[in-house]
């Protein structure tokens, strides 16, 4: 980073966080099926995007947009150069920098502020930003089914975030079998509806462009996640410079049973190239920082039959058929809803 005292020093009088509506650009699953805040599950039969591992395991998945995230942020910055997570602190200046992390909700059509005050830059032209946050974020959500949905301990037509931890997979024995006392959605009555903020814990990547290497678990992508026609990278730190340790057990994606992926990550940091530079000049009143929430997270409506507990002797807890959205003869659940957590991670700063 250049001497600032080279540099005229502007000072901005606000620095909000913004969230707009962008468009979801997300091949993991189709679009949930939503008519008046519904989702129907006779649609979600029927939906495309459904890949042959899903079908699989009889999972009917589908993005939608949360009533809220939440993130703690450490660092906001510009730059000026191309960076890494080994040169940032280096070559960047800070809009934001919190040594314990601010918390802070994003929420559709809602402006917070993440600033207590004016922020100050030095004049220039940027043409990078980086953002670092802790590696978990938190989602809240409250949502309705055309059919009654098995939770972690109940079934409805409303389904909502109980506050357990969000797990990929809630695999817990040798032969596969699930415990969905540990979902981190729970289902009943809109009036039993009680939604808690939970957390997904960003140890690594998955890594769909394995290229036969078996590699499905990654410390960073890059210039492979876009917003627009950004150039985006993303990385999984233990610190403030180095890359994660992954490793990943017998259990491959489980993370339920001690053997599957772990790593000693605490951040997640992001770079982003700006389509047109952040210009910092006597003109400029602030600068806004905006996330993506729109369809950029997953929910996991599962008729996998092998997700039972006490008392469902047939292993029909989810649906009739493992497979196929069906009633259940012995809980009346057409599905399972198991988790929810976000799929993209994208982010936008511009100045003002």
């Amino acid at each position: 980073m250049k001497n600032l005292n080279i540099f005229k020093v502007i000072t901005l009088f606000s620095a909000v966080i913004f969230l707009q509506a962008f468009s979801a650009n997300t091949a993991n699953a189709a679009l949930c099926p939503v008519s008046n805040g519904v989702i129907n599950l006779d649609d979600l039969k029927t939906i495309s995007g459904r890949s042959s591992a899903a079908v699989t395991h009889g999972d009917y998945n589908c993005n939608y947009t949360p009533d809220g995230m939440r993130l703690k942020i450490y660092k906001i910055m510009l730059c000026e150069e191309y960076i890494d997570n080994t040169n940032y602190l280096d070559k960047c200046v800070s809009l934001v920098d919190e040594e314990g992390g601010k918390s802070v909700i994003v929420e559709a059509d809602k402006t917070t502020s993440i600033l207590d005050g004016p922020a100050s830059l030095p004049e220039g032209k940027y043409n990078y930003s980086v953002i670092l946050i802790n590696n978990t974020v938190d989602a809240k959500f409250t949502q309705t089914y055309s059919n009654e949905i098995h939770g972690n301990n109940g079934i409805g037509t409303t389904c909502w975030s109980n506050g357990n931890d969000v797990k990929i997979s809630y695999e817990i024995s040798a032969n596969g079998d699930g415990d969905p006392s540990k979902f981190s959605a729970s289902c009943g009555t809109l009036a039993q509806a009680n939604p808690q903020w939970s957390g997904y814990t960003y140890k690594a990547f998955w890594n769909d462009n394995n290229n036969g290497t078996n590699n499905y678990f990654v410390n960073k992508f890059q210039g492979i996640l876009t917003f627009g026609s950004a150039y985006k990278d993303v990385y999984v730190l233990s610190n403030l410079t180095e890359l994660a340790t992954v490793t990943t057990g017998v259990g491959g994606r489980n993370e339920d049973d001690g053997n599957g992926v772990s790593s000693d990550g605490i951040y997640v940091m992001g770079v982003q190239k700006h389509d047109t530079p952040i210009t910092i000049s006597p003109a400029t009143n602030g600068v806004e920082l905006g996330f993506k929430l729109k369809d950029t997270f997953f929910q996991k409506i599962t008729t996998n039959n092998d997700y039972y507990g006490s008392g469902v002797s047939g292993k029909k807890k989810c649906s009739e058929v493992h497979g196929s959205i069906g009633q259940s003869s012995e809980t009346g659940a057409y599905a399972c809803l198991s988790t929810s957590y976000p799929i993209t991670f994208d982010f936008r700063i511009q100045s003002n």
